[in-house]
């Protein structure tokens, strides 16, 4: 006597297998989250690059607060990218421009000294002395709030031979201050801070110059009308934007072929696995 089959006792990973899967292939998620970070990474630019953290902070706050959509990118230790859209290259610039950024840092005092040679000349050592000594001064001015930029021009007379008049030493301080910003008060305190700063400069031989940074004006966005091509009847792209068309119909060709293929192969599973299943007979 032959029994009718029934599913009760076949393996439930066997009735699981009949089941089809909704789930999108590893694959297919993998190619369209590349194929997204392509259409971002084409709409921006990098702005600048070799930022330590606290340049690319205070750059970043600044387009941020101009209403720029920027970002900042780690690309080593304490390295960064500050990276902005491709139509707002132009107005970030201006904007940084105007506010002083990025700002020139020349060589600290140890760095100017360091030794290249096995000796150098006395007025080898006495310009690097003046002209790190006017840094250092300069980088303590701008830590005031509302300066720019800011450079110390410091003249040190050499020493008077006998008989002759000794020259007294100055030092003239310009700064670049933000707009909209009074520092006129400062004045005498800036004067003080150089006169105590560097040796033989007295109070009334500083002289000090504030100038104030322009606003940055909004720049006119003029757009030309954009060269567009037929791809089909009917349809037009512009010609600038057939780079990502390819990109994004390639993307979804792969995406549907890699699917293809999948689906394919469940099938031929499905398949093989039926075919090898023994069917099972009960004598009576």
């Amino acid at each position: 006597m032959v029994l009718p089959k029934s599913t009760a006792n076949v393996p439930p990973r066997a009735q699981a297998t009949d089941r089809p899967s909704r789930r999108l292939p590893r694959p297919v998620l993998r190619l369209a989250a590349a194929g997204l970070l392509l259409f971002l990474a084409g709409c921006q630019a990098d702005l600048y690059s070799n930022l330590s953290e606290s340049e690319a902070n205070e750059m970043l706050g600044v387009l941020l607060a101009n209403d720029v959509d920027a970002s900042k990118l780690a690309v080593g230790e304490g390295v960064f990218t500050l990276v902005v859209g491709k139509d707002d290259i132009l107005r970030s610039l201006d904007i940084l421009k105007n506010s002083g950024l990025p700002r020139t840092e020349a060589a600290s005092m140890g760095q100017v000294f360091a030794k290249s040679g096995i000796v150098s000349s006395p007025f080898e050592e006495r310009i690097r002395y003046v002209s790190a000594l006017g840094e250092d001064v300069a980088k303590t001015i701008r830590q005031i709030d509302g300066v720019l930029t800011a450079r110390v021009h410091i003249v040190l007379p050499e020493k008077a031979e006998f008989g002759q008049d000794v020259k007294p030493s100055s030092a003239a301080v310009f700064i670049k201050q933000r707009p909209n910003v009074d520092l006129d008060f400062l004045v005498p305190q800036i004067r003080r801070l150089v006169s105590n700063s560097i040796e033989g400069v007295s109070f009334d031989n500083v002289a000090v110059v504030l100038v104030e940074a322009q606003e940055a004006a909004p720049m006119p966005i003029v757009r030309a009308a954009p060269q567009v091509r037929d791809i089909v009847p009917g349809v037009q792209v512009a010609v600038a934007s057939m780079g990502t068309l390819w990109m994004w119909l390639g993307g979804f060709a792969a995406i549907l072929g890699v699917s293809l293929i999948t689906n394919v192969a469940l099938i031929v599973a499905r398949a093989r696995s039926g075919r090898n299943a023994p069917a099972r007979e009960v004598d009576a």
